[in-house]
């Protein structure tokens, strides 16, 4: 008897203990916070689709109608699909776990790996979406930088090849970690975070945020000391045609001006 008045008592604290828990007011709070939070990164998500879809639209029929087709127009169709993708599959991501379904069989482990916690699908199309934008800083310094060399090796299958790679490593980086971490029980998606996983995360912050900040900071900063030369060669020329002279650098400086604004934007997000 002795021993079951014993457990009778734990039992009763333990049940004690779990409402004392859920009727927290700190604890509600918090869930209160999260699940407003939630809606709010689903309402961002919407506006960012459907933003991103009227400018993909634009970029498309003014690529459709220009006699030239130049590769940078399909590096930033790329960038705008990508970013697409991301805010479109952050809303998918947000409303399958808000909606608490349940997972059962191949079909809910793949919706648990690619759309549960990990939100997997959403990592792949942000990492897609850095590469693309490392591939874009790239090719403008070429084209600034080494005008001859881009011109002679910069081929329109390289850019090709450029977009096709920020959409597969984009997958390929994020997938295999989420498949392993990711567990279906009860119908519940659970996340189980190790020390690999965490690795994991902290090399992809090293190779998706340090390394794409320091390719842009150089890249940037180097057109930007190249088009000062540049202007400053433009400056020693005669006094003759100096309205050409005068325009060609209010352009340059229009030209360098974007490159700043795009520098401190980055730098912001």
């Amino acid at each position: 008897m002795g021993d079951n008045s014993t457990e009778n008592r734990t039992v009763s604290n333990t049940t004690k203990t779990v409402p004392t828990a859920l009727f927290d007011p700190a604890w509600q709070l918090a869930l209160t916070v999260e699940f407003y939070f939630q809606y709010a990164v689903i309402a961002i998500g919407i506006f960012g689709a459907a933003a991103n879809a009227l400018v993909l639209y634009a970029l498309i029929a003014y690529n459709a109608r220009e006699a030239k087709k130049r590769a940078i127009n399909l590096l930033i169709i790329n960038q705008n699909l990508l970013d697409f993708s991301c805010c479109l599959l952050v809303v998918i991501s947000l409303g399958i776990k808000m909606s608490d379904i349940y997972h059962a069989g191949t079909l809910g482990y793949l919706v648990c790996t690619f759309f549960g916690s990990n939100q997997t699908a959403t990592t792949s199309a942000v990492y897609g979406s850095i590469i693309n934008l490392v591939a874009l800083t790239i090719e403008r310094y070429l084209k600034v930088v080494h005008p001859f060399w881009s011109k002679r090796y910069l081929r329109r299958r390289v850019v090709y090849a450029a977009m096709a790679f920020a959409w597969i490593a984009g997958v390929a980086i994020a997938t295999p970690v989420s498949f392993v971490s990711s567990r279906v029980e009860g119908g519940f998606c659970i996340t189980y975070l190790e020390s690999p996983n965490w690795i994991y995360e902290s090399c992809a912050l090293v190779f998706f945020f340090v390394f794409p900040l320091v390719i842009f900071i150089y890249c940037y900063g180097r057109m930007v000391v190249v088009m000062r030369r540049q202007m400053s060669v433009m400056a020693g020329h005669s006094a003759e045609g100096s309205a050409q002279m005068n325009a060609s650098q209010a352009q340059s400086k229009r030209v360098k001006w974007n490159i700043i604004k795009t520098m401190i934007v980055y730098n912001m997000l």
